[in-house]
């Protein structure tokens, strides 16, 4: 761990505890302004974590409560056309890779709630995303067989962590031919974990686009590096995932979220020329451009005020 990074957990540390001293939590500026939020899905109570991205279900709802009675939740047509509350601090809150849990755990809670969502989806409905595939199989070696030994050997580093860095920025035949190998994991084992990795059916997304709190939009169609990829090849990975979201009816075919976050000049302008209107990122790296918007990834295991001081500020 780094140096900040040991800094920021005594720092949250010390404020859990005198959140346990019962004083209110006061977030005050940044009226008028707009944060942009990224998820990535919710899982059961009962499931243990095998990655940083998800949310437990009850863990979800609690910070959704807050946001809703401290923000202002935007829907997407209100933040692109700019329709913002003067009075508060403005929030669109963003899902990447659309997983199945977005219909099945987080749909209920934003529905109660009334909050409006953004789930960015790729192209992917029979091959689960490697990222997902490789956390179930570091998390439970012992269900996984030898798939991870393998991986490692293939790639000529020593860790998981490792893996996670290198394979990104593969060639595209390595990034999906290491994917299908992950895809070879025991299947009662894959079917025991769906929730970790199950992406929106075409069926799915055509019940979610009657849902007037949700916004489907572009993530590409095999959620790859785009620093990574052709011109060609850009256009390829958001035509494909245009066409499956102007099959249901959804008005953001256009608005798209990078992979990983990872974007440079050439991609920002390969998108710009095909049509793309929004660009979103993550928060690291951001390039002053137009209709370009930063997004701060959320933390599951961070406690709700900390994370609503973290949403605040804008930053970790």
């Amino acid at each position: 761990m780094t140096v900040k990074g040991i800094r920021l957990r005594l720092k949250w540390a010390l404020l859990s505890a005198v959140d346990l001293l019962g004083l209110p939590l006061k977030l005050e500026g940044r009226e008028g302004e707009v944060q942009i939020l990224c998820f990535h899905g919710v899982c059961a109570d009962t499931d243990e974590f095998i990655n940083g991205r998800f949310y437990k279900e009850s863990a979800f709802r609690e910070l959704l409560t807050e946001l809703k009675q401290r923000f202002h939740i935007l829907s997407l047509d209100d933040f692109l056309a700019n329709r913002l509350n003067p009075d508060k601090l403005n929030m669109l809150l963003t899902f990447d890779d659309g997983y199945r849990n977005n219909l099945t755990l987080v749909l209920p809670i934003i529905e109660d709630l009334s909050c409006p969502i953004t789930i960015f989806v790729t192209g992917r409905t029979d091959l689960p995303l490697w990222t997902d595939l490789l956390d179930l199989a570091t998390s439970y070696p012992s269900e996984s067989g030898t798939i991870l030994n393998e991986l490692l050997s293939i790639s000529g580093v020593k860790t998981a962590k490792e893996l996670k860095a290198w394979l990104p920025l593969q060639p595209t035949e390595v990034v999906l031919e290491i994917n299908r190998k992950l895809n070879e994991l025991p299947q009662q084992f894959l079917d025991n974990t769906r929730v970790f990795w199950e992406l929106l059916s075409d069926n799915d997304l055509r019940l979610l686009q009657t849902r007037p709190l949700v916004s489907l939009a572009n993530h590409g169609a095999n959620h790859l590096s785009f620093v990574t990829l052709t011109e060609d090849q850009l256009a390829q990975e958001i035509n494909d995932v245009r066409t499956r979201l102007n099959n249901i009816g959804s008005a953001y075919a256009s608005v798209f979220a990078y992979p990983y976050g990872h974007h440079n000049e050439v991609t920002i302008a390969c998108l710009e020329e095909i049509g793309i209107e929004q660009q979103f990122l993550a928060e690291w790296e951001v390039k002053e451009a137009p209709r370009l918007w930063k997004r701060l990834t959320l933390n599951p295991f961070i406690s709700t005020r900390n994370m609503l001081r973290i949403i605040h500020k804008g930053e970790f």
